[in-house]
């Protein structure tokens, strides 16, 4: 089973940089987003635009959702000349796990500790799925937590195609309901918003646990760059910053 904290780092590699919030806590160097932009078309998978693509996309959907041609061709301008990709909402995710199903497949079959996010006590996890409920009371539409920001979840999600894949504040989305993707993904607990008991055992220079300790700052918003095992500047300043927050006065 592939870990939720691997395929954030892939969705996120797909996010459009200029998306970021300013001050965003993610699990990996923000300079590390966005290096292979993702554009949104509905019923792709991370897929090679092509002009019959586009062509096709247009007739079987967008054409019915009440786009011109001209709209459309506006919109999708230079992505089949560029040879861009493009995934739908749930095809963020499809395209990590090489499966083909619906939002509404994923929260009913994949997702377990879930429900309305109004009901659902415990904290967001990096990886969690969100969804939208429309008013058939099907999950059209799907965004998974990446982040942090002043305690307030930051979700990517390939939110239109006027868009592409983004990251975009919690509070900003129409989110209805959560849920733990069990069913695919394995959720590391590091990466959990909730309190870690962090201990040095032994002095630490390089090496796993300061790689454990790198995911356990990042997580709780307390920033040391990419998770690889080395004690850097930027390690060490989200290290005494975490310890600034935390001294007993």
């Amino acid at each position: 089973m592939k870990n939720a904290a691997d395929f954030i780092v892939f969705a996120l590699s797909h996010a459009k940089a200029e998306s970021i919030p300013k001050g965003a806590k993610l699990p990996i160097d923000i300079e590390e987003c966005g290096k292979e932009p993702w554009e949104y078309l509905y019923g792709t998978t991370g897929t090679v635009v092509t002009k019959g693509l586009l062509e096709e996309r247009y007739e079987h959907f967008y054409k019915h959702r009440g786009w011109t041609r001209e709209a459309f061709a506006a919109a999708t301008e230079n992505w089949a000349a560029l040879k861009r990709k493009a995934t739908d909402c749930q095809g963020l995710l499809d395209s990590f796990l090489d499966t083909d199903v619906t939002a509404n497949y994923c929260y009913s079959a994949w997702c377990t500790e879930r429900g309305r996010v109004d009901e659902v006590e415990r904290p967001y996890e990096i990886g969690e799925a969100v969804f939208y409920r429309n008013g058939d009371g099907r999950m059209s539409h799907v965004g998974f937590v990446c982040g942090f920001l002043n305690g307030e979840p930051l979700c990517v999600e390939a939110r239109g195609i006027r868009f592409g894949v983004c990251v975009t504040r919690f509070s900003e989305r129409p989110w209805t309901h959560r849920g733990l993707v069990t069913g695919k993904l394995s959720y590391d607990s590091e990466y959990r918003d909730e309190p870690v008991v962090l201990s040095v055992k032994s002095p630490m220079i390089h090496g796993e646990c300061i790689m454990h300790l790198q995911k356990a700052l990042n997580a709780l918003g307390y920033y040391c760059g990419a998770p690889d095992g080395r004690c850097g500047r930027i390690t060490m300043s989200g290290v005494r910053e975490f310890v600034s927050r935390h001294r007993a006065s």
